[in-house]
């Protein structure tokens, strides 16, 4: 048995050592079951922190099949099939929390994001459809990076792991850093929706009136994210102040922007698509913020129950 203390004090007695056999369970899914529902539901057992998932299908389904190992390969990091059969599929996750803990696939999800973001806005500047689809493309591992996170802080709530394997201190950090996961994948959502404005609509580039003004905003907004992220993982509270104080000035400056879209010569195509990147560029600033605010509340000390 392990005994380890918690950040009150209190104790905590877990088994100790490697489980002898990995946590299991079925998926049964009907003649009837639809591709997204079958998707949603071996999703969930991968987040609930299974180990090994057999699907039994009702009928020889390839579509399901299909369904299933196109969501393992968008979706999903270190799962693989170790038997398949007719009726049969049976897929393990061999990924652990020692290879890639929360704190280190977080570290790399940001990263990455930061870097769709600084791409997208590059591209605004300089339109390169090449790196505009590579911006789409990573998106699908920040969504990767991003189930492979949630799991784990699901597995240290649920007592299969202690916080100190993924990287945390105590149970407490895995609520924050939950919604700020979320908040780094909804963040990589929008570096995406703009570059996908871009390549639907590339005369975007030639506003040249309007284009400098967007290029400043989205500098600034990248700004705030890297402050954001290095006052995440140094806890330092007056940096994430910081943080918060300028995503609320461009915020304002987000609305003046509009403003000048709106009375400027551009085509309705345009302005729509001018206005759609300007306001995905103040929900990253935004989400940036809520970031910050929990690292603040994260920065404070726990109270103490002794002492």
């Amino acid at each position: 048995m392990a005994l380890t203390v918690q950040p009150d004090f209190s104790l905590k007695l877990m088994p100790w050592g490697r489980r002898d056999k990995p946590f299991s369970t079925s998926l049964k899914l009907g003649a009837n079951t639809k591709p997204g529902e079958a998707i949603r539901e071996f999703i969930a057992r991968y987040l609930v922190g299974y180990d090994v998932i057999e699907i039994e299908f009702e009928d020889p389904a390839h579509q399901l099949k299909k369904a299933i190992k196109e969501a393992m390969t968008r979706k999903m990091i270190g799962v693989e099939v170790i038997e398949e059969m007719a009726n049969k599929v049976v897929v393990q996750c061999l990924a652990r929390p020692e290879e890639l803990s929360a704190i280190k696939a977080l570290r790399r999800m940001m990263n990455i994001t930061s870097h769709m973001i600084s791409d997208s806005i590059a591209s605004l500047k300089s339109p390169n459809e090449e790196a505009l689809q590579e911006v789409i493309e990573r998106d699908e591992v920040v969504d990767k990076l991003y189930l492979f996170i949630i799991r784990q802080l699901k597995a240290a709530a649920l007592g299969l792991v202690m916080p100190s394997d993924i990287g945390l201190n105590d149970l407490r950090e895995a609520l924050g850093f939950r919604i700020i996961v979320k908040s780094v994948e909804r963040i990589g959502d929008h570096a995406k929706r703009i570059a996908r404005t871009m390549l639907e609509t590339p005369q975007v580039s030639k506003a040249s009136g309007l284009i400098p003004l967007l290029v400043d905003f989205g500098k600034g907004v990248h700004d705030v994210f890297l402050k954001t992220s290095k006052a995440l993982f140094s806890y330092d509270r007056k940096l994430a102040h910081v943080v918060i104080e300028e995503a609320k000035e461009l915020s304002g400056l987000e609305g003046e922007l509009v403003k000048k879209i709106i009375s400027s010569s551009s085509s309705p195509e345009v302005a729509v698509a001018l206005r759609t990147i300007g306001e995905s560029l103040k929900r990253i600033a935004e989400y940036s913020s809520d970031i910050a605010e929990i690292t603040i509340n994260l920065a404070v000390e726990n109270p103490q129950l002794y002492g």
